[in-house]
């Protein structure tokens, strides 16, 4: 599968809301596909690098969560009724590719491919209700997403896991369900697509991911409606990556670890003197037990401490296997 690469910065990426030219974009010159939704990603990240447009709409984002926390996620609207958002029709004559978005959950509106913001994927909600009843083969869930700060609805375990990486890596700034609807004109071989994710780095890229089962990905049909997907997200100056699946221990390590609620000053006060505790070729227990008895830190509030510092990347571990008070530390 070929793959377009382009950075989706803020030159890119514009903020503009008035409507483009009819005139189709020009795509990118291709580069070599990558092999995973990481290796989409700039190779590193720092946090001096966010593009202005990102970080306002980061805070003003996080400032509109204060008063709706949650309101993305809608798990248990009824199964019948309508449930669609209410989309803008095409007008006459229109032969473009469209990206309809929605703001509310309710309303949508609709954008040229190389129009489409950071801010309008930051604040947008999920094109799809999720529903659940007893015969469903995947039963929609949600989670609470530390680097958003607030929840990701999933439509499965599936696409949960990998959210849950997602959330983990260093250089995802924001993570976006279902944040788009692609609407092609007719005459195309589909008629639409609603990619699972959208994950924005610290630096503005946008990586679009698809979540499949191994077994589907390979599907003929699902290879080629991908690669148009590919093709098209390119114009946006979007990388399409597809994933499906990781070792059940590393979400189980990560779910462990995201887990650990710790408050702040709690963590101020103990990090210090479990890293002054750690020596290398030390498991889990050895800490503990030393921090216990040189600074007085319980044994299980310490353990809870570990496990948040192995989320915020300043411990690790072996994460192919199971995390047990055995495992063995070490200094990232």
């Amino acid at each position: 599968m070929s793959a377009r690469t382009l950075r989706a910065s803020q030159h890119n990426i514009p903020q503009s809301r008035t409507e483009p030219s009819s005139s189709p974009a020009h795509a990118p010159a291709e580069l070599p596909a990558p092999s995973s939704w990481e290796s989409a990603l700039p190779p590193s990240e720092h946090p001096d690098t966010v593009p202005p447009e990102l970080q306002s709409a980061l805070e003003k984002f996080r400032l509109a969560g204060m008063l709706g926390e949650g309101t993305r996620v809608r798990l248990f609207r009824p199964i019948r009724g309508p449930r669609r958002l209410r989309l803008p029709q095409r007008s006459p004559g229109d032969v473009g590719v469209r990206v309809l978005l929605s703001r509310d959950g309710r309303t949508g509106y609709a954008r040229r491919l190389n129009q489409v913001s950071l801010a309008d994927l930051v604040h947008s909600h999920p094109m799809r209700d999720f529903s659940r009843r007893r015969a469903q083969s995947n039963k929609p869930v949600a989670f609470f997403s530390r680097t958003v700060g607030d929840m990701i609805a999933c439509e499965s375990q599936h696409e949960r896991r990998f959210a849950l990486i997602a959330d983990w890596h260093p250089s995802v700034a924001f993570i976006a369900a279902q944040p788009f609807t692609i609407d092609f004109p007719a005459g195309n071989d589909i008629d639409s697509h609603t990619p699972d994710f959208a994950l924005i780095t610290t630096s503005g890229t946008v990586v679009v991911v698809d979540v499949k089962w191994p077994s589907h990905a390979v599907d003929p049909d699902t290879v080629r409606r991908h690669e148009l997907i590919e093709r098209t997200l390119a114009r946006a100056g979007m990388q399409h990556a597809v994933w499906t699946g990781a070792p059940m221990s590393l979400t189980q390590n990560l779910a462990n670890f995201a887990a650990a609620r710790v408050p702040e000053h709690k963590m101020r006060e103990l990090e210090p003197k479990l890293l002054a505790a750690h020596r290398p070729g030390r498991t889990v227990s050895q800490v503990l037990e030393d921090a216990a008895d040189t600074c007085q830190v319980p044994w299980l509030e310490g353990l809870v401490v570990v496990r948040r510092m192995l989320w915020d990347h300043r411990l690790t571990v072996d994460m192919a296997v199971p995390f047990t008070v055995d495992s063995e530390l070490f200094r990232s």
